[in-house]
């Protein structure tokens, strides 16, 4: 299978399984991420997703070049291009936080998927590019447009137009990546931090993800009465009444999430 998909509790857990192709996107993968997400919608057990990669070399290198780019070209020729890159790149596939477990490079689609996660996590040895213009195309993807709104715009723009890889380290320290951490530790990290969502209040943790997502397409003041408005919700909510129900009680809460 070219994604293992596993079940640990509330979290699911993703894993692109092509190793031998540094994790690379063919056809079949991009159409298994297709069948996956609504999969994830429809299990409510299902709170937090988790996406890494097989082996210690590469989280994904992106679209394999040979089978997957000429895939691409050719449905732009017959004007069926979509956009579509995995079923993430576009717009989230999921109300629920995705956290990106970055074992290793991730180049090209690669970062893209990365960027489309709400969370990215990283192994010490990880580097990141958009090395598309070397193949004579752009990161098209989300990959131009994404970068430069998580990256400054100078970084952003040298990696794009250069497509030179930055550190892990360089990563951290600009915003692309929250940690790093060593590979034996990166998925039991990424599910630490999958599992300490889920013990919050669900509707208030789907309504934060919102906010930020739909937040970071507006100007801040469509943002801030995006957030005041989310923020009466979750006021008038069941889970308010029982998390300020639980903290009173001192006990701990059991959400609903309604």
């Amino acid at each position: 299978m070219s994604i293992e998909f596993e079940k640990q509790g509330p979290v699911a857990v993703i894993t692109i399984n092509r190793p031998q192709a540094m994790n690379a996107i063919d056809l079949n993968t991009h159409l298994a991420f297709q069948e996956i997400w609504p999969r994830i919608n429809q299990d409510d057990d299902i709170q937090v997703v988790v996406l890494t990669g097989a082996g210690s070399k590469a989280f994904c290198s992106g679209a394999d070049i040979g089978t997957f780019l000429p895939y691409l070209r050719e449905r732009a020729v017959k004007e069926l291009d979509d956009g579509d890159f995995c079923g993430i790149n576009r717009g989230s596939p999921t109300t629920k936080p995705i956290i990106a477990a970055i074992n290793g490079l991730a180049y090209a689609g690669g970062l893209e998927i990365a960027l489309a996660c709400d969370v990215r996590i990283a192994v010490k040895h990880a580097r990141f590019a958009l090395p598309e213009p070397r193949w004579g195309v752009i990161a098209g993807a989300g990959g131009v447009t994404r970068l430069s709104r998580v990256l400054p715009t100078a970084l952003a723009t040298q990696m794009v137009l250069t497509g030179e890889p930055v550190s892990a380290q360089r990563a951290l320290a600009e915003g692309l990546v929250s940690e790093l951490t060593s590979a034996e530790n990166l998925l039991p990290r990424a599910l630490e931090i999958a599992h300490s969502i889920t013990k919050n209040a669900p509707l208030a943790v789907r309504v934060s993800l919102q906010v930020i997502r739909r937040g970071a397409d507006c100007g801040l003041d469509a943002a801030l009465e995006l957030e005041r408005t989310a923020f009466r919700r979750v006021l008038l909510s069941e889970d308010f009444r029982e998390g300020i129900a639980a903290f009173t009680e001192k006990r701990v809460p059991a959400y609903q999430g309604r």
